[in-house]
């Protein structure tokens, strides 16, 4: 079984692949159009994949995702092309607290929201978890720096006017 590659019923031409590949301008939809036009002009999936720089293993699904389903299929799966990610570990009432407790200033940093959300929801993220969370979200802990006690507004927003 290893090395044996399936026939491919192909639904276009070379010249038809080529011009799709000459004119798509997303870089990760050209680079998988590329490919199948290579293997469609008779290159191997080792020369295509050596040829357009990509990894012979990914060469090999590209290509069983077009016999499952078309060029369509192959286009469709390039991620941020409505590819929906995966599901938040929090529910949405859960996010609406967080995202209270953001909004009240209750977070200075992205580490007191992750320990705060394990503690109170009991879902353990990691640093950079919390972060697409909250990035998800459209909020940020981040809070001004506090204001020194003897701190006159009035004079400081003269002095930077220039005066």
């Amino acid at each position: 079984m290893a090395g044996r590659i399936q026939p491919i019923q192909w639904g276009m031409s070379a010249q038809a692949l080529y011009d799709w590949y000459v004119a798509e301008r997303d870089l990760a939809r050209r680079k998988r159009l590329q490919v199948l036009w290579r293997v469609r002009s008779g290159r191997t999936a080792t020369q295509a994949a050596q040829e357009a720089g990509v990894g012979l293993r990914t060469v090999t699904r590209w290509l069983d995702w077009y016999r499952a389903g078309g060029l369509d299929s192959v286009l469709r799966r390039v991620p941020g092309h409505g590819a929906p990610g995966s599901t938040s570990r929090l529910t949405p009432e859960q996010q609406e607290q967080l995202l209270d407790q953001t909004r009240a200033g209750a977070f200075r940093t992205y580490d007191e929201a992750r320990t705060w959300v394990e503690t109170t929801c009991g879902v353990a993220y990691s640093y950079q978890g919390m972060y697409s969370v909250l990035a998800r979200l459209e909020v940020h802990p981040k809070v001004p720096r506090p204001l020194a006690a003897k701190a006159d507004l009035t004079t400081q927003d003269q002095w930077q006017k220039g005066g």
